[in-house]
């Protein structure tokens, strides 16, 4: 470890540091400066010697950084010992736990921490030492067989950090005690597969069948199905009388991917608990330390921690601190000295451990699960280990770290040191440790040779709620008593003076419904119905184009008064949380609540479309692939404001490309809709559990406030539904089609209503699945028109490059003489959009002229109709 100019704390320093001070108070930093100011007065001597003065300040030293001095490295020569009866401070910061309080700027938190680290207050007895060797043993024991028999295949081994197993058995132990009766967890991948087995429970039998290339999950439900140290786990464990039940929720390599995903289904969990659930329901994450200092979402997280809409009562964090990432060492992966420097930023308790000291590893989980239960924040334990093998078994590390692992070769594991000191203590003998370690192998070897015939016999599907019914119209009189309750100003609130104005506006009228009434409609219909709705994103109670206004405020008061909350006393929750300045923790934590709760509507918005590309990762690995992957599906509606008006390159395009070429196998629906009324519909649709799937809805802009973009009441009521394609058909002939999506359907049918001869427009408003049927029913009807796609985003961009080749098919299967298609875009372009109105303009007026080019202009406007497909 890295030395400190406190190392030993000496007097001679400390003198040397309060002459400096007396001399010149400015050449002492500003910490030491405070703190001789406030001991400035003090003078009373210490029973050691040393003045009070020197005592106080030796303390408070101790207190705000012993940490740097601690005994923390298991790789370091043994510290000399310290008799805590002589030096109490000493050994309770300079050991090898150690705690970091002086971050803590609530004075009541952080002298609950000092108490518990220094007398143990509100601690427990400690772990039995035991109980703590057996997770020792099972932890060496199952990483020693795997690499015997598996010798070439990645596992991820904790192999230096077996104080993990006692660690989270010990977190898990004292969560139950506490009242706990659900965990939640994310983890990486180093050992992983041993805290499965040893931890949760896993079968052993199924983990070597799953290592021996056996399926994770049933034959009758093909999935492409993931690696072993992928997937995740569900289980109750039982300690002494308290039961308590975990998740361990599936990830990818995508190192701390999974933290947003623990937060948002543990609040989840929560909430359907009530007022006891954050008491009831504890997140627990663990990290590696070249990830949970390098990843941004880890900071995204911490923060996500306070707010209202996303708290859920503090998250106790294990770091597998192994002072390497691959090949990369500490001084190369950080600036801060520890790597749990992003919790200073809150009233986080930050432990270190060295895992070299198994009991002292059990305190600090002790430390942590009364902090958080006590204190209501995170709490971090790093557990200072090392990594015994390379980054994976068949990587070699001495080729980067040649030195390293000629000190780790030579030292003897945890294991072995902690079970001979039980022997010299007198608390087991080797023939008692030497049965411990038979047991284990044992168990293994039956299980390894029992995977042989292993066969998987559960669904891989978590128990989903049955549909509510294919209904999603809705009576035209419940319609109008939520628009009538919305359009009502709270009783004795003051409003802002243009508020009246905006409310009046949510009325249902004969000139019909826009956008912003659509939906709050749709979602005022959902709770009405018993489904909980919650809504979050940047800016969504207002809405980024001020357009909802879900949140009124009282001028006065400053009270917060949200109308769908208040519809009917017996309704369900209606949720609207603005969020912080996030994009990849918060649609993770999003994902993670509707994993929890399928029951619900679930809705993460982008500000703008393109700013999801910050959650990419989220977006790839699960709302796109958990399904396939890990047999986890959900509801979770995601809307990407979208639309090219001359407004810039980031405030245009949701790139819908890229969320076409993720979809396949029917693992999303990906939609378009141009009219309120089908916006309502499919709302409707993901929250009455129709599609077990994730929405993503290319949300609209210009369409929120144009006049035309408007649906009647007529769209809304029973035996009503959502239409895939919207057709506006000319009577007479059809010559030429033109398909397209989203906005630019209004352009083209202001443009045909003008004067154009045997045109077609079709809207299609769901891309994926592409609703085959309807379009090719359609085409049917005009077998020599020439079709043409048209939009209004680059050629390399938006729906075409993979709906051409779809396309040509349907027009093949539906008999067109023509069946490939032409288009109409702009050009191609690594911009996704221009940044000058008049360019826009010019460009979408000649994108529309293009489209009508081979169409015979009408000496009067034609007579068209909308119809649904």
């Amino acid at each position: 470890m890295p030395s400190s100019p406190l190392s030993g704390v000496s007097y001679e320093y400390l003198a040397a540091m309060q002459a400096a001070f007396d001399s010149d108070p400015a050449s002492v930093e500003p910490g030491w400066r405070v703190l001789f100011q406030v001991l400035a007065e003090v003078g009373v001597p210490a029973a050691d010697g040393t003045s009070g003065q020197q005592a106080a300040l030796r303390d408070a030293a101790l207190r705000d950084r012993g940490h740097l001095i601690a005994a923390l490295d298991p790789l370091a020569p043994p510290a000399e010992p310290v008799d805590a009866r002589l030096e109490p401070l000493r050994a309770a910061y300079a050991g090898t736990l150690t705690a970091e309080s002086a971050h803590i700027d609530d004075d009541a938190r952080r002298k609950w921490l000092r108490a518990a680290v220094e007398r143990g207050d509100g601690l427990p007895e400690p772990a039995q030492p035991l109980d703590i060797l057996r997770g020792l043993v099972a932890a060496e024991e199952f990483e020693g067989f795997l690499g015997r028999r598996f010798p070439t295949k990645k596992r991820f081994g904790a192999e230096g950090a077996e104080a993990l197993i006692p660690l989270l058995t010990r977190v898990l132990e004292r969560a139950a005690e506490s009242g706990v009766k659900r965990a939640v967890i994310g983890t990486m991948h180093r050992g992983r597969l041993s805290i499965m087995t040893n931890v949760l429970g896993r079968s052993p039998t199924r983990l070597m069948a799953e290592i021996k290339n056996a399926h994770p999950f049933p034959a009758d439900t093909p999935r492409a199905g993931d690696v072993p140290y992928h997937l995740g786990h569900d289980t109750v464990l039982t300690f002494g009388e308290r039961s308590i039940r975990v998740t361990l929720l599936a990830n990818p390599s995508h190192l701390e991917a999974v933290d947003p995903l623990v937060l948002g289904r543990a609040r989840a969990a929560q909430e359907a608990l009530g007022e006891e659930g954050k008491a009831r329901v504890l997140p627990i994450v663990i990290h590696t330390d070249a990830a949970v200092i390098g990843q941004g979402v880890v900071a995204e997280c911490i923060q996500l921690a306070g707010p209202a809409g996303y708290s859920t009562g503090g998250t106790v964090h294990l770091v597998v601190n192994n002072g390497i990432g691959f090949t990369t060492e500490a001084h190369e992966a950080r600036t801060s000295r520890h790597c749990t420097g992003g919790w200073k930023a809150v009233d986080s308790a930050i432990l270190h451990v060295n895992g070299d000291d198994p009991a002292a590893v059990c305190r600090a989980a002790d430390i942590a699960v009364a902090w958080r239960h006590a204190q209501g924040c995170d709490a971090v334990v790093d557990l200072v280990c090392y990594r015994r093998n390379g980054h994976n078994e068949i990587d070699e590390p001495g080729f980067t770290q040649p030195q390293l692992y000629a000190r780790i070769a030579e030292h003897t594991p945890v294991t072995r040191r902690y079970a001979s000191a039980l022997v010299r203590q007198g608390v087991t003998d080797e023939a008692a440790v030497d049965a411990m370690v038979e047991a284990c192998r044992a168990r293994l070897q039956a299980a390894y040779e029992d995977a042989a015939g292993f066969r998987l016999n559960e669904s891989g599907y978590p128990p989903r709620p049955a549909p509510r019914g294919p209904e999603t119209g809705v009576e035209g009189e419940v319609l109008s008593r939520i628009a009538a309750t919305l359009a009502e100003p709270p009783g004795g609130a003051a409003l802002h003076p243009r508020m009246g104005r905006i409310l009046r506006q949510r009325a249902i009228e004969e000139g019909g419904i826009a956008w912003p009434t659509a939906e709050a409609l749709a979602f005022g219909s959902l709770v009405l119905e018993g489904v909980p709705v919650r809504l979050s994103g940047q800016d969504v109670a207002r809405g980024a184009f001020s357009h909802r206004h879900f949140a009124l405020l009282d001028s006065a008061t400053g009270e917060r008064h949200i109308g769908l909350d208040r519809l009917s006393p017996g309704q369900a929750r209606f949720q609207v949380h603005n969020s912080p300045l996030s994009e990849y923790a918060v649609l993770g934590f999003e994902y993670g609540y509707s994993l929890e709760r399928p029951e619900a509507l679930v809705i993460w918005e982008a500000q703008f479309g393109d700013f999801a590309n910050g959650a990419q990762i989220v977006i790839d690995q699960f709302l796109a692939a958990a399904e396939e992957k890990w047999c986890d599906p959900s509801r979770l509606v995601v809307l990407l404001p979208h639309g090219l008006e001359g407004q810039g390159p980031e405030h245009s395009s949701a790139r819908i490309e890229r969320f076409l070429q993720l979809a396949a196998r029917d693992n999303m629906r990906i939609a378009n809709p141009s009219t309120p009324a089908n916006y309502f519909h499919l709302l409707r649709e993901q929250a009455l559990g129709l599609h077990d799937r994730p929405l993503v809805v290319i949300a609209p802009k210009r369409l929120l406030r144009l006049p035309a973009a408007v649906s009647p009441l007529a769209d809304f009521l029973p035996g009503s539904a959502f239409r895939p394609v919207v057709a506006t058909v000319p009577v007479g002939p059809v010559h030429t089609v033109l398909l397209c999506s989203g906005k630019i359907a209004y352009d083209l049918e202001e443009r045909a209503g003008r004067g154009a001869e045997g045109v077609a427009v079709l809207r299609l408003e769901r891309l994926y699945p592409l609703p085959a049927e309807e379009l090719t029913a359609l085409l049917r009807r005009w077998p020599g028109a020439r079709i043409t796609w048209v939009q209004e985003e680059p050629e390399n961009m938006g729906a075409w490059t993979w709906i051409d080749r779809r396309l040509e098919a349907l027009a093949t299967a539906a008999g067109l003489s023509e069946p490939r298609p032409g288009l109409v875009a702009r050009p191609e372009s690594p911009s996704p959009a221009g940044s000058f109105h008049g360019d826009h303009d010019a460009d979408q007026a000649a994108i529309v002229e293009r489209a009508f080019a081979a169409a015979p202009v009408a000496r009067a406007p034609s007579a068209h109709e909308t119809r649904a497909a």
